[in-house]
This record gives structure tokens, sequence and C-alpha cells, in this order.
């Protein structure tokens, strides 16, 4: 199967004539920042610039093709390890383990320094130990290339609109401080290629929805998580950040009718005994069960953000060894971060129908 090359020859054309990518070197090529951000390019980048402001121009390496040996080092495979997995078309499997032997597994896993080093980044230690090494590998590798399909895509629509005046693209980001009188503001950090949108440009609440195991669901099940406090969330997008440079991460903000919400209404869950219990079962990876079932026909409750690798909490021997410890906590912060839990397909069809959803980041 031959390999597709990232930018389509028309719109390679155009861009290399403005300086907005290099000619490929070893397969590889050099592209502004503006390009992989897919965001517009300004008239002078349009018309082809020179001198002082080429000069102030930020360039990005990424592969010549899509699907290619330098695609597999650019997720941030080592170069045998990348060369190893092209050639026999594998995955790696791999065990999930205990945060402080993270470093060791993944250089035995054959990911690169950089990508170690953006994933231990002590900076973020509080959103790493969220979840496990295998899962900041698996994730981060996907954001990347998925950051590369859309820069295709954005090769291809340019190409077929070539001739065609830009107006720009269209954004719906607005200012984190304006709130809705009369709402409730909850945010979620998100990387831009995981967001779906309609036909309209309206963001789908499908994509928003969390995969398991996860807090308060062991498996299947229609579960979205966001945090009132807007610190928690810009702590997970600078996460996404320092992961994949290319792929620009957001801060969807979702307005819902205080009406909305005291009809529901929330069910609270402070750090205790039925916490523990909850955290321990479900991030095992099983389903609440007995006495405890209820929980998942709840619509919305509001509690205290588990932090620990799922295998990490699987391996307690129960919920009782479930401490503090387990819970996340922000540097800085007295209070620990809550987050808003809606259960099933019932709450969310019926959160669509009366939120507003929309970037502030």
């Amino acid at each position: 199967m031959a390999s597709k090359p990232i930018f389509n020859a028309v719109d390679d054309a155009f861009l290399t004539e403005r300086n907005l990518v290099k000619p490929a070197v070893n397969r590889r090529r050099l592209i502004a920042t503006s390009i992989s951000h897919s965001e517009p390019p300004s008239s002078s980048e349009s018309e082809g610039s020179e001198g002082s402001a080429e000069d102030a121009r930020v360039y990005t390496l990424i592969p010549e093709f899509l699907e290619s040996e330098e695609t597999l080092e650019w997720l941030g495979w080592a170069s045998q390890k990348a060369a190893e997995i092209w050639a026999r078309w594998r995955t790696i499997q791999a065990t999930e383990t205990q945060h402080d032997d993270w470093e060791e597994h993944m250089r035995n896993w054959g990911v690169i320094s950089e990508l170690i080093d953006a994933i231990m980044d002590a900076e973020f230690s509080n959103v790493r130990l969220t979840e496990s090494a295998q899962h900041w590998v698996r994730d981060t590798m996907e954001i990347r290339y998925l950051s590369l399909e859309r820069i295709k895509r954005d090769s291809d629509l340019r190409a077929e609109n070539i001739n065609t005046p830009s107006t720009g693209i269209a954004t719906d980001t607005v200012p984190r401080t304006s709130n809705v009188p009369g709402h409730l503001a909850l945010y979620k950090a998100i990387s831009t290629e995981r967001v779906r949108r309609d036909m309209e440009g309206n963001i789908e609440i499908g994509s928003l929805v969390s995969g398991t195991p996860s807090d308060f669901r062991g498996f299947g099940g229609t579960v979205l998580y966001f945090a009132p406090d807007f610190q928690v969330a810009e702590q997970y997008r600078n996460h996404i950040k320092r992961r994949a440079s290319t792929s620009p991460p957001l801060i969807i903000r979702l307005s819902l009718p205080n009406a909305f919400m005291e009809g529901l209404p929330p069910h609270v869950i402070e750090f205790g005994n039925l916490w523990r219990q909850v955290i321990h079962t479900c991030r095992s990876g099983r389903d609440l069960r007995g006495d405890l079932k209820y929980i998942h026909r709840l619509p919305l409750i509001i509690a205290p953000i588990a932090h620990s690798p799922n295998q990490a909490i699987a391996r307690l021997r129960d919920w009782q060894q479930v401490a503090i410890r387990h819970v996340l906590r922000l540097e800085g912060q007295q209070s620990t971060p809550v987050q808003y839990i809606f259960q099933g397909d019932d709450t969310v069809e019926q959160i669509e129908e009366v939120c507003e959803l929309k970037v502030v980041v």
C-alpha cells in the first residue's frame, strides 16, 4: 500500500511558494505553526512574506507521509522500534504498572525520551497519576496521529478552494468570563482532535463522553465528566499541550440552566466509605452491584476526582485500602476539586436540548 503524503500536491505547491512549508528532507518537512494549528494564513502569508516576518515564523517538523515509519517516530517511538512496528505491522502489548516504574517501562517499550519527558513532566504529576503509563502513551500517540490527519484534511480543503478568497475560519471561542446569568458553568479539557461537530459547526455532545473504566463506571454506559473549577480543566489542558504540540487543546464550557440542574437533582458523594467503594469497583473495570447498583441510575453525581491509575486501584486488596491519597488535589488549593458526573443516554439527551457548549480557550 502506497503511503499518502500529508499535503495535497496543489496545496503543497501553494504553501511551499509562500514558505509556509519547507521541502522534504529525509521524508520529513518543516511546516509553519499556523498550518499545524489550522489557523488561517495572515494576509502577508497568503501573499508571500520576506524579511523579518519570515524570520519570526515558527516551524514544526512533521513526517512527509501519513502512514510511514517516520510517522511512528513522530508519534513517539524510537527509530529501531518504529522500524520494527512498520515492518511487521503490529502493536506492542504492555501491562499497566505503578508510576514508580513508568520511565523504565516506557523505555523498555521503545518510547523516545521526548515523549517520556512530556508524560513525566513534574508540573502535571497530579493529572498524570489519574491514569496509567500505557494510557498516556496510547492517548498521546492517538492525538498526535489524529492531528496529522487533520492537517491533511485542511490541506485537501485548501487545495479545493485555492482560488477562492479566504474569509478566515469561523470560531465559537468565547471569553471564559462570559457566563450566562441563571446558568451553571462547567468545564472540560479535551484535544481538538477528539471533538466532533455537526454540519452547522456545533459541538456534538457525544464526542465529550468519557471511556471506561472511569471513576463512576466500570464498563459501558454513557458518562459525562465536567468540573466546576476552571483551574482543574486548565491543568488537564496544559498536560495535553505538553504532550502533543500540533494538537491545540481546548477547554469546553458547558452552560446549563439552574432550573434544569435543580430538577435532576444532584446527588453529592463526599470522600468516605461510599466514594471509596465506588472508585475501587469502577476503576477495577466492574460495574456496581447489589446495594450500590442504584448509583448508576442517578442522573447527576457531584464527587471528588480519583487520583490513581486504574490498575493501581485494582491491585488494592479491597475498597478499604482506598485512601485520601487517591483523591486529586491541586497545589495551592485548600478545598478538594470535585467533578459533575452526568449519567445515562436520557440525561445526555436532555442536556443536549438545554445546554450551551462553547470553546473558552
